[in-house]
């Protein structure tokens, strides 16, 4: 049987929501489908090169751009992916995020007369915000796309962001996540309450809110925070830190959500979110979430989830944490665990994405 050949478009083999979800897209074993992983920037970290191997490992073909800077990795793109493209041939390229949507649009325009008829586009929306730094060329590419009518969304807030700014209604695919394994974590502060945020340090992710709340609770003997990112922001948040002793920073931890059943608690403070993959990966561990009630993390929780609150408020946060020790844990657990278990299905998602690959649907 003949496979197809199924190209994912992403940024780098580096730290990523949309990088996690186009592995676990790749990660089908549908034999009628050969999955490639296409990198537009090269990454060099310590995490860069586990990911790799872990996505080698799963028998998905890398092939990785030899330029780690932004611009000049896009422009140079077209030239270097198409000597992989003629090799190969794929029958579908996927891209992922504005570095690679734009970078596969380049591509597109300089060969299109090579791919109109062998190659289905299809691109996933992850942000609620897109083309935040290029926004007249965002107009032009957004065109491009509107017209593959191919444009996936992964959550009900992406999919309302994108009608209001570009009036395209795109069908929604929920991201779908494997159930964590379990590892140990060494730093755990034993006899406390403990407290996990992870994500890039940047003010979308409230980090304000985030360091406020460490340094309001700095002399509460009952919690520990575990700070796990890098980002603009992160030497404003050590430094409006430095005399709290209530906290650790880590730049990075490989397979994170592995960890995660070893936290007591989630916190996510931030102000939007795509379809934030961290709250759902700690529902699967059991981990429940502390979060701000916006677009993006809202869809990730139950209704009637008790542990949110309404604009950010740190005094709100504040009194969440205070009632931590008299919540029923388990049934908090159970609710959440639940809940993700029925929303979001890996096995479900690459379903519906392997429908549009191998049927060529469109909307």
């Amino acid at each position: 049987m003949n496979r197809i050949k199924v190209f994912h478009v992403i940024s780098h083999f580096d730290v990523g929501g949309a990088e996690k979800v186009a592995f676990n897209i790749a990660c089908s074993h549908n034999a009628a489908i050969e999955y490639h992983m296409v990198a537009v920037l090269k990454a060099t970290s310590q995490y860069a090169k586990d990911f790799k191997q872990e996505v080698g490992n799963s028998g998905i073909r890398i092939h990785q751009s030899l330029i780690s800077n932004n611009k000049l990795g896009i422009i140079l793109f077209p030239f270097w992916f198409l000597v992989t493209y003629i090799i190969h041939k794929p029958n579908v390229i996927h891209t992922h995020t504005e570095i690679p949507d734009l970078s596969v649009f380049l591509f597109c325009k300089l060969f299109g007369w090579l791919i109109r008829k062998r190659t289905k586009i299809v691109r996933t929306i992850h942000n609620n915000v897109l083309w935040n730094k290029w926004g007249k060329i965002g107009l032009v590419v957004e065109r491009f796309y509107k017209r593959q009518r191919r444009n996936i969304a992964i959550s009900l807030s992406t999919q309302k962001s994108y009608t209001e700014k570009y009036q395209q209604l795109c069908p929604i695919i929920y991201n779908g996540i494997n159930i964590p394994k379990e590892k140990k974590f060494k730093s755990i502060h034993k006899g406390k309450i403990n407290i996990a945020f992870a994500g890039r340090l940047e003010y979308q992710k409230g980090i304000p809110v985030l360091a406020e709340v460490i340094y309001r609770l700095k002399d509460d003997e009952r919690f520990y925070f575990h700070v796990i990112g890098s980002g603009s922001m992160e030497q404003d948040l050590l430094e409006q830190l430095n005399e709290c002793r209530n906290f650790t920073h880590y730049k990075r931890i490989y397979g994170l959500a592995d960890y995660l059943h070893n936290f007591d608690y989630l916190f996510m403070p931030s102000l939007f979110e795509g379809l934030a993959l961290m709250p759902i990966e700690a529902g699967f561990s059991k981990t429940p979430t502390i979060i701000n009630s916006c677009v993006g993390l809202e869809e990730t929780m139950p209704e009637d989830w008790p542990l949110k609150v309404q604009d950010n408020r740190v005094d709100d946060y504040i009194a969440i944490f205070n009632s931590l020790p008299q919540l029923d844990y388990n049934e908090l657990q159970d609710k959440v665990f639940a809940f993700v278990s029925q929303k979001f299905s890996i096995e479900e998602m690459q379903k519906q994405y392997e429908k549009i690959y191998l049927n060529g649907i469109r909307y």
